[in-house]
């Protein structure tokens, strides 16, 4: 005796070729609606009447369905075609629902829509449909979502400094409230996921380098700062030192080149004057336009009595403040890829740097830093998106296949965990990619 789910099959497998054949009004199309309906009432009069797909085989609750006949291969390509994981008929199904089941099982699937919610949308009860969930796509658009997140708040940080520096400008007091609000929700970004705030710095600008220098440098400071595990209000307090450190180049004009040198010496002087002017707020601030460029082997600016012990914030400062000068593709930044600049950083370590800074930095970057793209050896190409475990096997965002090609999706390798190893780091300008978009 055939198993009811089977003849259910093999009843649904001909009446969605009868739709596809013939006309509503033609008798074969009502004679296979009427052996369907009787083929469900069949199947759920031994209980409960859901068919699924899985690994490619079609079953009847836990009891797979025999895949050499050919109305159940018919059904289960028809259910991987249509993105369907299972389809369960109820008591109370009607044969207008059967037949709007077969409307949309006969039509081709179009991209962006679902056979359940098009049965939805038909007002069909008697029918549940459960959809194979794309995790992959699913994923991607979280990303998508949180990278326009991301891109937002740079974008109000930016906007922030620049407003700052416009009320210094004008003789004004820098309002610092806004700062510590904009500072605390990087902080929330960061204890997320630190490798999405070193994304960020991966943005850049021509028009306005100054205001994407002290984003950047925060942004730097803070994963330094979390590193070193500063609780959150330290943190905060070092941001918006951080986004501060330069304030007092505001006071001169840029394009100037004799008042560009001058600001160059200036500019700590100026700034902590400019912050020591704040009523009862956060002296730290002020002691980091200061000390940010006074080095450790007593050279840089401005002059201090010997033994003079710059503020810690000061020498964190000093290392983000240098490694974006580094990587920065500005006309006062060096344009050095991010592995290279770790290095220089390294090796300014204890003269022009504060060495256990500058080690921390590179602890806390790795080899591979954030938003170096890389070719692996297996010919692919891809950016680096997250640290890993071990300091020379990152987590890599893969941009280009072996071949040369796009990735049609592009996945994330954990060099932890396979076979290929980084054998040379690119300049993301000689590539058509948008780094910030794949870190």
């Amino acid at each position: 005796m055939t198993h009811p789910a089977v003849e259910l099959v093999a009843a649904l497998a001909a009446a969605r070729r009868a739709a596809h054949l013939y006309p509503r009004s033609h008798p074969a199309y009502a004679e296979s609606v009427a052996a369907l309906r009787a083929a469900v009432a069949g199947c759920l009069a031994s209980g409960a009447c859901t068919l699924s797909l899985y690994a490619g085989r079609l079953y009847h609750g836990e009891d797979p369905l025999p895949s050499d006949a050919p109305a159940v291969r018919s059904i289960a390509e028809t259910f991987e075609s249509h993105g369907i994981e299972s389809l369960a008929f109820h008591p109370e199904v009607t044969e207008h629902e059967l037949v709007s089941l077969l409307d949309v099982l006969a039509a081709r699937p179009e991209p962006g829509t679902d056979v359940a919610s098009e049965l939805q949308r038909l007002g069909v009860a008697g029918i549940t449909v459960g959809i194979v969930v794309d995790e992959a796509a699913e994923e991607a658009e979280r990303r998508d979502r949180a990278k326009e997140q991301d891109r937002a708040l740079y974008q109000r940080l930016l906007a922030l400094v620049r407003g700052l520096s416009e009320q210094v400008a004008q003789g004004g007091e820098p309002d610092l409230e806004g700062a510590g609000i904009l500072v605390e929700g990087v902080l929330a970004r960061l204890m997320e996921d630190s490798a999405a705030v070193l994304g960020l710095t991966t943005l850049s600008s021509t028009s306005e380098p100054a205001l994407f220098h002290a984003v950047n440098t925060m942004a730097y400071a803070l994963v330094l700062g979390a590193e070193l595990g500063i609780p959150e209000e330290g943190l905060a307090s070092l941001g918006v030192s951080a986004l501060l450190h330069d304030i007092g180049k505001v006071a001169f004009d840029l394009s100037d080149p004799e008042q560009a040198r001058r600001a160059e010496l200036l500019h700590p002087a100026v700034g902590a004057e400019v912050l020591s002017r704040l009523p009862d707020s956060d002296r730290t601030p002020m002691l980091v336009a200061y000390e940010h460029h006074m080095a450790p082997d007593g050279s840089g600016f401005p002059d201090r009595e010997p033994g003079y012990v710059t503020h810690p914030y000061s020498r964190i400062v000093a290392v983000a403040n240098r490694y974006d000068h580094l990587v920065a593709a500005r006309p006062e930044g060096l344009g050095l890829s991010r592995d290279r600049a770790v290095l220089q950083v390294l090796h300014e370590g204890g003269s022009a740097l504060d060495g256990m800074f500058a080690r921390l930095l590179a602890k806390a970057f790795g080899v591979f830093p954030v938003g170096c793209v890389v070719r692996l050896s297996d010919q692919s190409v891809g950016v680096v998106a997250a640290p890993g475990p071990h300091p020379l096997k990152p987590r890599v965002r893969i941009v280009f296949e072996p071949d040369g090609a796009q990735a049609e999706r592009a996945r994330i390798l954990d060099l932890s965990n396979e076979h290929v190893d980084i054998v040379e780091v690119l300049d993301p300008n000689s590539l058509p990619l948008d780094v910030f978009d794949n870190v």
